[in-house]
């Protein structure tokens, strides 16, 4: 079947009305999809996906200290070799910090664990922190704190620099 639709002049007094050509053409019409953004891309319109990339993994560096003494060790053992330390890492850096951590075993209940840092602080790590001021540095430059370890057995001074 062959459909035509017929034009005809507009002089003509049999021209059909407009309305009635535009409603057959919707009606042949009316089987075709229009062309739109889906048309070509039927994820067109869609929210965005956002894709959060994990945290890259955190690299732990472990640090070793520059000088570590056992808690209770003589000071005529450790004297020599702090004095050392502590003129090397002043040569190479003449603001460097000095950071004095007094590690204790984690095995200890918070009463003793508490009692021991606090005795630490005050006998060992303040006469290591006496000898590095009187070997050199400043007193500005001197850090001191304590903590648990649960790789210690016994208490232990450790001497950082930054």
């Amino acid at each position: 079947m062959l459909y035509r639709l017929a034009v005809m002049p507009v002089s003509c007094r049999t021209a059909l009305p407009v309305c009635v050509v535009l409603a057959s053409s919707m009606f042949w019409l009316g089987g075709c999809t229009l062309v739109g953004q889906k048309t070509f891309n039927r994820h067109a319109g869609d929210p965005p996906r956002v894709v959060i990339p994990p945290p890259p993994p955190v690299e732990v560096r472990h640090v070793p200290p520059l000088l570590e003494i056992r808690a209770g060790t003589p000071p005529q053992q450790w004297q020599p070799d702090l004095k050392t330390a502590v003129a090397e890492a002043l040569a190479r850096k003449p603001n460097v910090l000095f950071t004095i951590v007094t590690a204790i075993p984690d095995a200890l209940s918070p009463d003793e664990q508490a009692s021991l840092l606090s005795r630490l602080v005050a006998t060992d790590a303040q006469s290591v922190a006496a000898e590095v001021v009187h070997d050199g540095a400043a007193p500005a430059q001197m850090e001191m704190t304590g903590m648990t370890d649960p790789g210690v057995d016994v208490p232990m001074i450790r001497l950082y620099v930054r």
